[in-house]
């Protein structure tokens, strides 16, 4: 996998060349999360020949975008592949990240929901409503997991399930605050503490998930 980066517009754009898995993944994730603490939160993935992404990497991908957006950002993917893009849209209903055919899409795409988000300095909290959406299509996408897991783990996966719906919970208040200060400037270490702890979430879910299924 090779990464480059480059800016189109209000976008920044990571050219990745190759496939990703949830080990090279990490490289990437490192890259996506220096751009956050670099106040750049409108992100374009696009990937130029790869066309596997494994379930880990979109869910990862998907816990990105949800930090992203309470930095009134987001990340798309870019892939011209109609399998990476099936693989994509099918991992939940709906899509927990959003995949155009170009880049150009993209960047429209962005720019399009920056709109509808309301980025104007002072513009009331309420319209932060699309964060809260994107959070909501997360907890779908891991319900729906929870429904194919074995029934005997049924009970802890629930549990689990219901921890993260309380750290959302919190996301969304510290979001309202955010919103509400006027595009202060953000503490973009607390944001890749709260990722950590969303993955760790995620992870343990998914092992035991693995667990259940032996």
């Amino acid at each position: 996998m090779k990464l480059a980066l480059r800016q189109e517009e209000s976008c920044s754009v990571l050219e990745v060349q190759g496939n990703i898995d949830i080990h090279n993944f990490t490289v990437m994730k490192a890259g996506l999360s220096k751009l956050f603490q670099n106040g750049k939160n409108k992100i374009v993935v696009h990937i130029v020949d790869g066309k596997e992404l494994s379930p880990e990497v979109i869910r990862e991908l998907a816990i990105l975008d949800v930090f992203a957006r309470e930095l009134s950002g987001k990340i798309v993917l870019a892939s011209a592949s109609e399998d990476l893009k099936s693989k994509v849209t099918s991992f939940a209903k709906p899509p927990v990240v959003a995949i155009l055919p170009s880049v150009a899409k993209a960047v429209e795409y962005l720019k399009d929901v920056a709109k509808m988000e309301g980025e104007v300095s002072g513009e009331a909290p309420a319209e932060s409503s699309p964060a809260t959406e994107a959070k909501d299509k997360e907890i779908a996408a891991l319900q729906a997991q929870l429904k194919m897991a074995d029934p005997s783990e049924a009970n802890k996966l629930r549990q689990e399930n219901a921890e993260l719906k309380d750290k959302l919970g919190l996301l969304e208040g510290q979001l309202a605050e955010i919103l509400g200060k006027k595009k202060q400037p953000v503490d973009a270490s607390g944001f890749m503490e709260k990722i950590e702890a969303l993955e760790e979430s995620v992870r343990k879910m998914s092992g035991e998930k693995a667990v259940g299924k032996k």
